[in-house]
């Protein structure tokens, strides 16, 4: 069979053109499909771009304790942290509020002093504050620890950054869980000599407040 046995018919040189067609497409194809899928996901894995508005869904873990100290005495406090699949957390914060409304009279504040003991914790460093036991109700000190580096919740928009790069920005990176501790000193101010008739300052009641923000992100393009 020679070339005009394949072309001596209309439905021939319709048969023989879709082949060579065929046969000059297919390696181009396949050559040209890696590059294809490689930027389908590229494109993909950034996710969303463009302007995007970026919120914070926030839920709350608190712990409330109280507890009477004498001079020089010390009390360890303890929250236990456990987040939720899909959660990151925030911020932890520990406030201790004293309130010294019987110290014999001026020079004699009592006050307390905090250290963290966060050995055990991924992600955050000790810390330690200490504050005066205040005739004016705001005595004590608080710590704070962002879990997330500078975790604000506060709802932004976003136009240079995509939706994968969000993500990695607001992120605990699995740090914060475990036992949180921290122990509290009292420091209590007496008059050297009792004052006939005045009242005997031997102990300051601390009220210990132990917060923890959890927070779900979302992105949506605006």
């Amino acid at each position: 069979m020679d070339f005009q046995d394949l072309v001596d018919t209309p439905q021939k040189v319709k048969t023989l053109a879709g082949t060579v067609v065929f046969l000059v497409a297919f390696p181009v194809y396949f050559a040209a499909l890696p590059s294809l899928v490689e930027g389908d996901i590229a494109g993909g894995s950034s996710g969303l771009t463009g302007t995007l508005k970026v919120s914070f869904e926030e839920s709350e873990n608190t712990l409330s304790e109280s507890v009477t100290l004498g001079d020089g005495e010390s009390y360890e406090t303890t929250f236990n942290l456990i987040v939720e699949p899909g959660m990151s957390i925030g911020y932890v914060e520990l406030q201790v509020s004293c309130f010294d409304n019987d110290d014999p009279g001026p020079g004699f504040t009592d006050s307390v002093e905090g250290q963290s003991e966060l050995s055990e914790i991924e992600g955050v460093e000790d810390q330690n504050a200490e504050g005066d036991c205040s005739g004016g109700g705001e005595g004590g000190f608080t710590i704070r620890w962002d879990v997330t580096e500078n975790y604000s919740g506060s709802e932004y928009s976003e136009e240079e950054m995509s939706e994968s790069e969000i993500r990695q920005l607001w992120n605990d990176d699995g740090n914060g869980r475990g036992e949180w501790s921290t122990t509290i000193t009292a420091t209590i101010e007496n008059a050297p000599v009792p004052v006939a008739g005045g009242i005997i300052d031997n102990d300051e009641d601390f009220e210990i407040n132990w917060t923890a923000v959890f927070y779900n992100l979302t992105i949506d393009a605006e």
